[in-house]
């Protein structure tokens, strides 16, 4: 898969998550315990300033706290997410596995697997959402990046499908790396199937929000 693929899927995946966590990969709900008062305004504030578009002052918001020891984990992390979705690999790889050293959340470890997935390095990205999957026990998008990781390594193939499956609900996404799956395998009918629920779903869930 092309790694401009790769960054749509994110894309996808981000908006999704957007859906269900008010715009930002780590809710408020996530991040007030242990962060209070100032902490947690410069990271709410940084969240809000990337949801509504102004991206270079999210960015400089998220910078500023990571010079505040409790909000760095949080910062990092965001920072990471954000640098994936721009197609900085590298700078978001470090990020991302700092984050998931200072804070081994479910949400941390399965974004570091997802970047070691854009950067083909399924092994690794195994390790760490079957990590996450242990913490979160089986939440949407820990299961569509074990899917693909698991397709991206050619191995188990019924287990991918199944995790795929379950998580395209939330995650319309999914849908895309089946339909993907399925037209590698010639099998035009089911790709075709999934293309066309990766459409319903993705309307269904815009339309809630």
């Amino acid at each position: 898969m092309s790694l401009f693929l790769r960054l749509l899927i994110f894309s996808i995946f981000a908006v999704t998550l957007s859906a269900q966590s008010g715009g930002s990969v780590v809710s408020v709900e996530e991040l007030r315990d242990p962060l209070t008062g100032k902490s947690l305004r410069a990271i709410v504030a940084a969240r809000e300033h990337l949801k509504s578009g102004q991206r270079e002052r999210g960015m400089q918001e998220l910078r500023d706290a990571v010079r505040d020891p409790v909000a760095m984990p949080y910062a990092i992390s965001m920072l990471g997410v954000e640098h994936l979705k721009a197609g900085q690999l590298d700078t978001a790889m470090g990020e991302l596995e700092e984050a998931s050293r200072l804070l081994p959340r479910p949400e941390n470890l399965s974004n570091l697997a997802y970047a070691f997935y854009l950067k083909g390095e399924s092994a690794r990205g195994l390790y760490e959402v079957r990590k996450a999957l242990q913490l979160d026990g089986g939440k949407p998008k820990t299961r569509l990046v074990l899917g693909m990781l698991l397709l991206q390594q050619g191995s188990h193939e019924a287990e991918a499908i199944q995790q795929l499956q379950a998580a395209a609900p939330e995650n319309p996404s999914a849908h895309l790396v089946l339909a993907r799956h399925y037209d590698r395998a010639g099998n035009t009918p089911e790709a075709e199937k999934e293309r066309r629920a990766y459409a319903i779903v993705s309307m269904g869930l815009l339309a809630t929000k």
